[in-house]
């Protein structure tokens, strides 16, 4: 089993895959590489999105997908959505969760990282029972207050994602170098959108074996394994086990 936790492989939904024909080349190379299942996370701004025309739209893309005839990696849905002041105690945040699940992938802003941002967070985590994931954690290194937020991460057991893309871009070495020796990093995704940034799991696994370890890489795998087991088998987890990678 390999999860992609992260992708824009719906058509037409985003700004990821433009039509089926352009998901259905996405899923192929990804199951090329060895993910048998992906969750699809379209794009939520909350300030210009509605909540039930993005779910008609999902809804209708994912459906297209079902009807292809096509075999390739399973689909689970989910949702990348983003942050916005008051998030927290939102009544629709259930709305956006992996697979009705406990986790959710919260997109913070690429300006600044607020203090707000952080409380809001240990809010979600702590009184509301949800588990957010930070994507691409190593795209924000030039962001106000990112320093800070690591040390949150750290401090707070936050869960958070890499892009295996960023693995192939020298901008990204000394920050990915840094989370891994910190030990900030819990999911490697694609992030995949398109043909122009196709998914590269493979090759980024086998990236972090070389520069770090492959005690790195099998416990990337492991948390992968575990994430998986609590978002879609839930009645068969063992908590104890799931937490002790996550």
């Amino acid at each position: 089993m390999l999860l992609d936790i992260h992708s824009h492989i719906l058509p037409a939904v985003d700004d990821g895959a433009k039509n089926i024909e352009a998901s259905i080349k996405l899923l192929e190379i990804m199951q090329q590489q060895g993910i048998t299942d992906v969750i699809a996370t379209p794009h939520f701004y909350p300030q210009s999105d509605t909540i039930e025309e993005f779910k008609e739209r999902v809804s209708s893309s994912l459906e297209l997908l079902n009807n292809s005839g096509v075999v390739f990696p399973n689909i689970i849905l989910g949702c990348e959505l983003f942050y916005f002041n008051g998030i927290s105690k939102s009544e629709f945040i259930y709305e956006f969760t992996i697979n009705k699940s406990r986790y959710i992938l919260l997109e913070p802003d690429f300006y600044s990282i607020t203090k707000g941002f952080m409380e809001e967070i240990l809010y979600l985590k702590n009184e509301v029972g949800l588990i957010p994931i930070i994507p691409h954690i190593e795209r924000y290194h030039k962001t106000r207050g990112y320093r800070a937020f690591l040390k949150f991460i750290k401090n707070n057991k936050i869960l958070t994602q890499v892009n295996a893309a960023s693995f192939f871009d020298k901008s990204y070495n000394r920050t990915l170098k840094k989370l891994f020796k910190n030990g900030l990093v819990t999911f490697v995704a694609t992030d995949t959108h398109s043909k122009n940034r196709p998914p590269m799991m493979d090759s980024a696994l086998l990236e972090i074996e070389k520069r770090f370890s492959k005690i790195e890489k099998d416990r990337i795998l492991l948390n992968l394994q575990a994430l998986y087991t609590e978002i879609t088998f839930k009645e068969d987890c063992d908590e104890i086990k799931c937490a002790e990678y996550l």
